[in-house]
């Protein structure tokens, strides 16, 4: 990515449209929620503030963890305050991007611009994307065989043109990650010369030929970025694997600490809810709207309705304003001096 497309990515000016999409989703689902109220409002006050103690350590862990995580991936060639700011701009640029189109070009040119040749920036970058997949991957089935159809939520007659389409689409969602994920670790850590030759030859196919010289320069920048990542230890990547899963976990478990806050939930509830929360995430990784800027908030009352019940729309709120719009403050306080200065 060069410095113009980072910068239009990378610009404070960039968080007006999510938040903008978020404020009239919010507004929808309260015009449309029969019992929201100003005596509604009032739900806030039931709130048990222990947990909001509970939701602080959890994204303390999360975010703390994910930078280790890059620390460890660049073998401690990041700092760890540096590895904090990479984390903290990857979130702002993942609430400023469509999932469907993903922040990987961005993170690239922010570890870059942390000091890390391209080659290396590129590895890092491609292997935390092929991280996060894999824990889809593997989670999804785990928790569909432990909680059966169950984990799908019934949508009410309100959400008819929801209630076939949550399963289809998380498996539409589920086989293009299968597919993506195939790919670039084919293409990044097993058979990248292979990856090239068979990109090679279909590029020179007469319907592909103007893309060739793109493809091609992608093609040697991920072997490259291979050349990087050869010979790492076993544990190593049992490691990299761990720190992801518990990455995720905490993120997830912010929905059941602001829930929680509101209502008793049953083990059983809690990990259903974490199974949910799952689902929810790859069914959203096909959304269109920057950071999920809406999409987020209405799939909330669809997948924890059943367990937040007349909290569902205050919960909801809260869940957003912690695990969202901090994450755009953040990146419009750093960008300024992070902008200014030279690796």
């Amino acid at each position: 990515m060069d410095n113009g497309k980072a910068q239009k990515v990378l610009n404070p000016k960039s968080v007006w449209l999510p938040v903008l999409l978020g404020f009239v989703i919010i507004s929808f689902l309260a015009y449309r929620d029969d019992q929201f109220s100003k005596e509604s409002l009032l739900l806030f006050s039931d709130f048990r503030l222990v947990n909001i103690l509970i939701v602080l350590l959890f994204i303390v862990f999360k975010d703390g963890l994910n930078a280790l995580r890059v620390r460890l991936l660049s073998h401690s060639e990041i700092d760890f305050y540096p590895a904090i700011r990479v984390v903290l701009l990857w979130e702002f640029a993942i609430g400023v991007t469509p999932p469907v189109i993903g922040a990987a070009a961005v993170l690239i040119f922010i570890i870059f611009k942390e000091g890390q040749s391209f080659g290396k920036a590129l590895a890092y970058s491609l292997l935390l994307a092929i991280l996060d997949n894999l824990f889809f991957l593997t989670a999804s089935p785990l928790v569909i065989l432990g909680a059966s159809e169950s984990v799908f939520p019934l949508v009410d007659t309100t959400n008819e043109w929801l209630e076939d389409g949550v399963s289809k689409v998380f498996w539409l969602s589920y086989s293009s990650v299968v597919a993506y994920t195939a790919f670039m670790l084919s293409a990044l850590l097993f058979f990248p010369k292979t990856v090239r030759k068979i990109l090679s030859s279909i590029m020179n196919l007469r319907w592909f030929q103007k893309w060739r010289a793109p493809v091609m320069k992608q093609s040697d920048e991920m072997i490259l970025a291979s050349q990087v990542l050869k010979g790492q230890s076993l544990l190593y990547w049992l490691k990299l694997l761990g720190l992801t899963y518990l990455i995720w976990i905490f993120k997830f478990a912010l929905v059941n600490a602001w829930v929680g806050g509101f209502a008793d939930l049953t083990l059983d509830n809690q990990l259903l809810m974490l199974s949910r929360h799952l689902v929810m995430w790859v069914v959203m990784l096909v959304s269109p709207s920057p950071g999920n800027a809406g999409t987020a908030e209405l799939m909330f009352s669809v997948f924890y309705q059943d367990f937040a019940g007349k909290y569902t729309f205050v919960s909801s709120v809260l869940w957003r304003l912690s695990t969202y719009y901090p994450y755009l403050i953040a990146g419009v306080i750093l960008m300024p001096r992070w902008w200014k200065s030279d690796k």
